[in-house]
């Protein structure tokens, strides 16, 4: 049986690096048409819904058509304002601006019970650091066990 390589899993020893734009490639505004309409086709309310729920927590109005904007890559003159994206993330529940940003400046970033495991880990190598470099000190003391 011949072995498919999966290119959509990411590989967890691998050290993200940012993304270094070639000159003329740094206009990410397609690509941010394309991440709402992504957000919002994976929402599990309607464009109406979202909506009203940002004009509510926003106290602004927000408009289904300004996310139909937003959404287009055909109107990238038309993308959503930076200081709306938290809030889309929180309506559609969704981390994937956050993911996506993190990704272009060379980072990963962990959620809830992954976050309090990647800190455990953390700190579990600095205990470990931390008897060696007291083994260490005991040895140059002349007090060997």
């Amino acid at each position: 049986m011949r072995r498919v390589k999966d290119d959509l899993t990411l590989d967890i020893f691998e050290v993200p690096v940012p993304v270094v734009p070639a000159p003329g490639s740094g206009n990410y505004a397609s690509q941010v048409s394309e991440l709402v309409g992504i957000v919002l086709k994976d929402c599990t309310v309607d464009r109406y819904e979202v909506a009203a729920q940002m004009s509510r927590y926003s106290g602004d109005d927000v408009s289904k058509h300004m996310l139909d904007a937003w959404s287009s890559p055909a109107r990238s003159d038309h993308n959503i304002p930076f200081y709306r994206i938290p809030l889309l993330e929180e309506v559609c529940q969704s981390h994937a601006f956050t993911d996506w940003l993190v990704h272009l400046r060379g980072g990963r970033v962990a959620y809830g019970r992954e976050a309090l495991a990647a800190e455990y880990g953390k700190r579990q190598q600095m205990m470990e650091k931390l008897k060696s470099d007291m083994k260490e000190l005991k040895r140059l003391m002349g007090e060997d066990e």
